[in-house]
């Protein structure tokens, strides 16, 4: 199962979140949209016919296949994955930051000798 933290709680900790484990497979996933793209099938009729609780589910996974084969411009899965990747290697830069801001603060105050 895969977390991600998603800030600060009411007390100052972190909050984590559990990403809910996906109710198709990758090969399921594959299968489907290969249904659709390669064998030219509307997007209802695989749904019905594959379970796929909503036509929209399928709708999507095809538009990404498509950007991902190249056929409609728009950002790839793994350009997606790096794009989130990179956000959360910027919250937790800014987090780091805050602290170093935080402690800063706080020697610079207890060596003032203005304070004694």
């Amino acid at each position: 199962m895969q977390c991600s933290f998603r800030g600060r709680g009411g007390c100052g900790k972190e909050t984590v979140v559990m990403a809910r484990p996906s109710k198709y497979t990758a090969e399921f996933r594959r299968r489907a949209v290969e249904e659709v793209l390669d064998r030219d099938r509307p997007v209802t009729e695989v749904a019905r016919a594959l379970s796929i609780t909503s036509p929209e589910t399928l709708r999507r996974w095809v538009i990404q296949a498509r950007i991902d084969r190249g056929l409609v411009q728009g950002p790839t899965t793994e350009e997606l994955a790096e794009i989130k990747a990179l956000r959360r290697e910027v919250a937790d830069q800014q987090r780091t930051i805050e602290i170093l801001k935080a402690a800063t603060t706080f020697f610079a105050q207890e060596n003032d000798p203005r304070q004694r």
